[in-house]
């Protein structure tokens, strides 16, 4: 296929996952990646037609493969995008600013924090994007690509004074995040925002952080490092073609439940919280 092609396979999507183009577009990452850079680009000066044809992807497949190829030009395009105030990223993103969007900042950054921490601390951006660039932090301690202490500074900076004591998405972030890369330095911050109620109780709980502090620091950190949600983005065809939007591209699989998840185990969805703090309690409110 040649570059247009492959473009014109990615800008639409109608139910089923262009394997093919994908697999041609990682596998001629020199010649795609300036179009997928314009991609990106035009994204926010064209915001009324990503809001008007529903079916336009072709951002989406930019993202992904940008974020595999560890394109550091897409850093700052990705971040001036996600940086737009409102909720508009996340009407046209979706799920994956909670899923992935760490993980593909963290992909493309090669160890730039600065972008990163102008939009944590970005007041008129999304609380649930600010959050998304916390936990893309936590991706590079998880793969030894950032030390664990120079992180855990950072979010103590946040704690005392360059976040905004007021509730949001952000301080469940902060607070999840810190927890899992064993919160000894911010404990008594942690205490004081909750006691603020700052954070959500059914997010993540107070329970849960001395937890953490219990495993001890080399078992919190190990616990990190075996998460599979703390990687860069890999294999965009694994990454994407199981997306609920591509009915059409394979049989789903059909997982037999064998063993029951209790309540206080840790919940298979791999967000590192309780079964009860997270996808359980969606369950019970169905």
């Amino acid at each position: 296929m040649t570059i247009q092609e492959i473009l014109k396979e990615l800008e639409f999507n109608y139910g089923t996952f262009p394997r093919s183009a994908i697999e041609e577009a990682m596998d001629k990452k020199e010649q795609i990646t300036p179009e997928l850079l314009e991609i990106l680009r035009m994204a926010k000066s064209d915001l009324q037609r990503l809001v008007e044809q529903e079916r336009y992807f072709a951002y989406f497949y930019a993202l992904y493969l940008l974020a595999y190829f560890r394109e550091e030009r897409a850093y700052p395009l990705i971040v001036d995008f996600f940086s737009i105030p409102g909720r508009i990223t996340m009407d046209l993103t979706g799920d994956l600013v909670t899923e992935d969007l760490g993980r593909i900042l963290a992909s493309v950054c090669h160890g730039d924090l600065s972008l990163m921490k102008k939009l944590a601390e970005d007041k008129n951006a999304n609380e649930y994007v600010r959050s998304a660039a916390l936990m893309g932090m936590l991706v590079l301690v998880a793969l030894r690509e950032k030390p664990r202490d120079e992180i855990m500074a950072y979010y103590q900076e946040l704690y005392r004074g360059k976040l905004k004591r007021e509730p949001s998405y952000v301080w469940n972030g902060l607070v999840t995040c810190s927890t899992a890369l064993y919160p000894e330095e911010v404990i008594e911050d942690i205490k004081l925002a909750f006691k603020e109620d700052l954070v959500e109780e059914f997010y993540i709980s107070i329970d849960w952080v001395t937890e953490h502090l219990a495993l001890g620091k080399e078992r919190t950190l190990s616990k990190l490092r075996l998460n599979n949600r703390h990687r860069f983005i890999g294999d965009v065809v694994e990454e994407m073609e199981w997306w609920a939007c591509f009915p059409d591209s394979r049989p789903r699989r059909v997982v037999k439940k064998t063993t029951k998840i209790g309540r206080n185990d840790p919940c298979p969805c791999g967000s590192d919280k309780k079964y009860k703090w997270c996808c359980g309690s969606q369950q019970r409110s169905r």
